[in-house]
C-alpha cells in the first residue's frame, strides 16, 4: 500500500578500500521509515565488476569479504529492530548510531531526509538506481569519449605512441590512458570531465584525480611539468559546478601539473609531441 506523505531517512553506503587516498564508491543504500518501524537496505552484489575495475590495485577478495560482513551486520540489525518493534525516535536513534562517521572500509555518507508518497521499497530502489547503479556510468562516459578522440588524434598527428599503463605509486596503482617514456621521464595525459549529475559527485571525481596525481608526484613517478590534465568544464551554468571546477583545477595548478582545455586539441598535441620544454596552459571558465 502506498503511504501518503511518508517520511524517510536514508544514507548511501560507501566502500573505501584505501583510507589514505579517501577514494570511495557508492555500493548501497540503507533507508528507514520511522513511523512504520522499518529499516531496509540494498547493497550491491559481491561480484560487482564496476567496483573492482575502479579500484584496479585492490585485492578483489577485499570487496567480497567487506560486502558479506556488512550485509550480515545490516541483516542482524534489521531483525533486531523488527523483533523489538523499534520505531519513531528510537529507530532514528538506532539509524544515527549505525551511520555515524567511521574510518572504515565500509561506511556511510551523510544522512538525508525526504518526504514522498511512495512505498519504502520503491524509494529504496529509486535511491539505489540514482546513487549506485548509475554512478560509474555518469562519471566515466564522457571521459571515455575524450580518451577515444585523443587516441585517434594522436594516431594521426604523432610519430610516437602513447599507451594506457598502470603507474605504481607506493602500494597504489593508477591506470592512466596516455603514458610515454621520454628522456625527462614519464609523460602522461589524463582527460577530466565535469559531467556528473551533481556538484558533489563532480567534486569527488575531480579531487580523486588530484589525489592520484599528487601520489605519483610525491613518489617521483612523474614530474609535475611532465603531466597534463585536459579538462572539459561543466556545461551547466550552475554556480556549484563552477565552484567545483575552480577548486579542482586550482588544486591541479598547485601541484604544478599542466592544465589545458580539451577543446584546444592543438595545444594538447603540442604537449604530447614536445620533449618537455615550457608549456603554456589555458584553464579559464567558459
Amino acid at each position: 500500500m502506498i503511504h501518503s506523505n511518508s517520511v524517510y531517512e536514508y544514507a548511501v553506503v560507501r566502500f573505501m578500500p584505501f583510507i589514505e587516498t579517501r577514494e570511495f564508491a557508492n555500493v548501497g543504500i540503507v533507508l528507514v521509515e520511522p513511523k512504520e518501524g522499518r529499516l531496509i537496505f540494498k547493497v550491491s552484489p559481491k561480484r560487482f565488476g564496476r567496483v573492482t575495475h575502479f579500484f584496479e590495485e585492490m585485492d578483489k577478495q577485499l570487496y567480497k569479504q567487506a560486502v558479506e560482513s556488512f550485509t550480515d551486520e545490516l541483516t542482524r540489525l534489521q531483525s533486531f529492530c523488527r523483533a523489538n518493534h523499534i520505531r519513531n525516535k528510537e529507530l532514528i536513534g538506532v539509524f544515527r548510531e549505525l551511520t555515524r562517521q567511521r574510518e572504515s572500509v565500509m561506511h556511510f555518507g551523510n544522512v538525508s531526509r525526504l518526504l514522498a508518497n511512495e512505498t519504502a521499497e520503491q524509494m529504496l530502489d529509486k535511491l539505489y538506481q540514482k546513487f549506485v547503479a548509475r554512478d560509474f556510468v555518469n562519471q566515466k562516459y564522457r571521459e571515455q569519449q575524450m580518451v577515444k578522440a585523443l587516441r585517434e588524434t594522436f594516431a594521426n598527428e604523432l610519430a610516437h605512441k602513447y599507451n594506457e599503463r598502470k603507474l605504481k605509486a607506493g602500494i597504489y596503482e593508477f591506470t592512466i590512458p596516455f603514458v610515454r617514456n621520454t628522456h625527462l621521464g614519464k609523460r602522461i595525459i589524463k582527460p577530466l570531465a565535469f559531467d556528473q549529475k551533481t556538484a558533489m559527485s563532480a567534486a569527488e571525481h575531480g579531487l580523486m584525480w588530484v589525489n592520484r596525481m599528487k601520489a605519483l608526484i610525491e613518489k617521483n613517478i612523474v614530474m609535475p611539468d611532465q603531466a597534463l590534465i585536459a579538462v572539459e568544464p561543466p556545461l551547466t551554468p550552475d554556480t556549484d559546478f563552477k565552484e567545483v571546477y575552480e577548486e579542482v583545477t586550482g588544486s591541479v595548478e598547485e601541484l604544478g601539473v599542466n592544465l589545458e582545455q580539451f577543446e584546444n586539441i592543438s595545444k594538447i598535441v603540442s604537449f604530447a609531441r614536445d620533449s618537455g620544454d615550457h608549456f603554456e596552459s589555458s584553464t579559464s571558465w567558459q
